[in-house]
């Protein structure tokens, strides 16, 4: 190749850094700003509850309780895993919870019986 050849390759692929910086810059961002995960373990998580009033999750009574986040989000204690680690990819409903999924796996729930609606469910 000749120096002329060599220096307009060089010219044409430059123009191709910006765009290279950028997409690096943008993954080490993402990479910064953290895993996406919903808290730290033993953290409070509130969830809307929709109508019904919001329900808070506390991580803290949980670990009192002898469980790790890994027992429900890893498998480590059911199987498969009752939850995922990422946030929002949870869809958590009564009717789940009654046929023994997430909550319900270990907690005791009914639609039947709207006595025990307060147990999780909170209006503000």
């Amino acid at each position: 190749m000749s120096n002329r050849a060599a220096r307009t390759w060089c010219r044409a692929d430059s123009r191709f850094i910006g765009p290279i910086l950028a997409v690096v810059l943008v993954v080490v961002l993402v990479a910064l700003a953290g895993n996406g995960h919903a808290s730290s373990c033993g953290d409070a998580v509130v969830y809307s509850g929709q109508g019904a009033g919001q329900v808070v999750f506390d991580g803290k009574l949980h670990a009192a309780k002898g469980l790790t986040c890994a027992n429900c989000h890893e498998g480590g204690m059911f199987s498969p895993a009752l939850f995922t680690m990422e946030k929002g990819s949870n869809e958590i409903t009564m009717r789940k919870m009654e046929l023994g999924r997430s909550c319900g796996y270990c907690h005791e729930v009914s639609m039947n019986d709207t006595l025990i609606c307060e147990k999780c469910h909170r209006k503000k």
